[in-house]
């Protein structure tokens, strides 16, 4: 495996590394969909339940739900705050409860080395060495989740558990401890990422486009049906959704909706239906999902000593 590709070769027999070309026909990488209108959704669509909105509703970002569906969203990420907040309590509690044992554990160390200093005629180190011996080996019962009772009985067992060498008993390893932190106590718009409150949800009004006529609903002041490309705005203190151009061109200059004020922030953009057309839908119209596929994943052949006349995934290896 000589010249300018030593690198690429590198490994040990059947397990060489790859080239792109390898990587890509083992399905190694990010692999990427065009998805079609129906994938997208209508502008009257709820973000959660991927059907037409019930009683819609819309977050101050435009995010068009069902009342019911974010509702239930919104109520369940707060059970789950209670449960993480619980267990954040519960854990520091129990710190909590370890350093008071720990300190009582010190204490009683401190009173037996006096002890066998005072009475027994240890000297300052033998004393220092029998507190040190006590502090260890009250970690290492801590870490076991034991309840440490006395300083003495600790001694006792430290001969004991030197002299037991079954590293495979689950007592004698080491646990990892999760650290919890405390958790955000805000709920999230599950569209938007951003924090959503149940008060700020905006309760949205369409106007119904008459049986005679298609399309599903339309701008109350000019009566044009609305599509999936129409610019759509929400009014924050009445709920009327109309297009964009009506707004700016009747509604704007005189701040005034059918006796309600309506001022600029109260104009609340709703976000676009799909159209399948990736100029007017963006990213929404490509699905990508990463896969890390190769060597020993078990769903290709090998190079080397194990290789076959073709892949499992149709890439057939020239070496």
């Amino acid at each position: 495996m000589g010249g300018q590709r030593h690198s690429k070769n590198a490994g040990t027999m059947g397990v060489e590394g790859l080239t792109y070309h390898e990587k890509k026909a083992l399905g190694f990488g990010t692999v990427k969909q065009r998805l079609g209108k129906d994938s997208v959704g209508n502008y009257y669509d709820c973000r959660l339940t991927l059907q037409p909105a019930v009683d819609p509703v819309c977050t101050p970002e435009g995010f068009l739900f069902s009342k019911e569906a974010i509702i239930e969203n919104l109520i369940q990420q707060k059970k789950a705050i209670k449960r993480k907040h619980a267990a954040w309590e519960a854990q520091q509690a129990d710190d909590h409860q370890k350093v008071e044992e720990r300190n009582a554990v010190d204490q009683q160390a401190q009173l037996l080395a006096f002890d066998r200093q005072n009475h027994m005629g240890a000297s300052d180190r033998q004393a220092s060495n029998l507190q040190l011996a006590i502090a260890e080996e009250a970690d290492a019962q801590m870490q076991e989740k034991r309840v440490v009772n006395s300083a003495v009985n600790i001694a006792e067992n430290k001969t004991k558990m030197k002299e037991m060498k079954a590293f495979w008993v689950p007592s004698q390893g080491k646990e990892a401890r999760q650290i919890l932190v405390k958790p955000d106590e805000h709920t999230y718009c599950p569209a938007s990422g951003k924090k959503l409150r149940l008060k700020d949800l905006i309760p949205v009004r369409f106007s119904k486009v008459p049986e005679e006529d298609s399309g599903v609903f339309l701008d109350p002041v000019t009566k044009d049906t609305f599509t999936n490309a129409s610019s759509l705005v929400v009014l924050k203190p009445s709920g009327d959704v109309m297009l964009s151009e009506t707004y700016k061109s009747c509604v704007k200059p005189d701040g005034n909706y059918n006796g309600h004020k309506i001022k600029e922030k109260d104009a609340i953009e709703l976000k676009k239906g799909g159209t399948g057309f990736a100029l007017h839908d963006g990213k929404d119209v490509q699905a990508s999902k990463y896969y890390a596929l190769g060597p020993g994943s078990g769903k290709a052949d090998l190079r080397g000593q194990h290789q076959g006349p073709r892949s499992a995934t149709g890439l057939i290896f020239m070496n």
